[in-house]
């Protein structure tokens, strides 16, 4: 995510932003119209946006709204004025990620950049393994849910076999099948990708065994 999107009606403030943020290798577009930014932002690649709270045709916070509604998850710096500071807590309630009182440092923008880049990675990558867990936990049979129910309660191949009044090498060879369809290497992987699943909420009821 190395895009930065600017929307400030100050000319001034969009040219020294942008040479700033090119001079440390970000891809930069700035946008004097924040209602031409709302209609072409589902067209533009994944980014950071870099916001002012107080322009006359559309507020900042009017913009934000228009992110959620469309659910867009584009993390947003704001820029405000002494005057808009509870504005600027307004938004950071409404998800804005932080926020930069005029004057402000150039090393500090540049510096909350970079960790608003890492983190949301960061939570790029958790929401990927989250999605693909989901997707293991339901490719499961029946029986594996029951079986994989019971390695994450801690319960021994005897004991799994007892409650589902099956053989315990048939537990075996589900035990197996869970490992291979979760593609996971240990007990430990196993757990993790069904925390992640959020595989206390599966209803076992709604899969039928093929």
């Amino acid at each position: 995510m190395n895009n930065i999107y600017i929307v400030d009606d100050d000319d001034a403030v969009r040219g020294s932003l942008s040479m700033l943020l090119r001079s440390e290798d970000f891809e930069v577009v700035a946008f004097g119209n924040p209602a031409e930014f709302v209609a072409n932002v589902e067209e533009l690649e994944e980014g950071c946006v870099i916001l002012d709270l107080c322009m006359p045709e559309m507020s900042g916070m009017e913009v934000m709204e228009e992110l959620q509604k469309r659910e867009l998850k584009m993390p947003v710096i704001c820029i405000t004025g002494h005057g808009d500071i509870p504005t600027a807590v307004k938004a950071l309630k409404v998800g804005a990620y932080d926020f930069l009182e005029k004057p402000f440092d150039s090393t500090m923008l540049i510096g909350i950049i970079k960790e608003c880049i890492a983190d949301r990675k960061d939570k790029q990558q958790i929401e990927l393994f989250e999605a693909t867990a989901k997707e293991a936990v339901a490719s499961l049979t029946p029986r594996e849910h029951e079986v994989l129910k019971g390695m994450v309660d801690g319960l021994r191949n005897k004991q799994i076999a007892f409650d589902m009044d099956i053989s315990i090498r048939t537990v075996e060879l589900h035990r197996v099948h869970v490992m291979e369809k979760l593609d996971a290497k240990s007990l430990s992987d196993v757990l993790k990708i069904a925390i992640a699943a959020g595989f206390d909420y599966v209803d076992l009821s709604a899969f039928k065994e093929p």
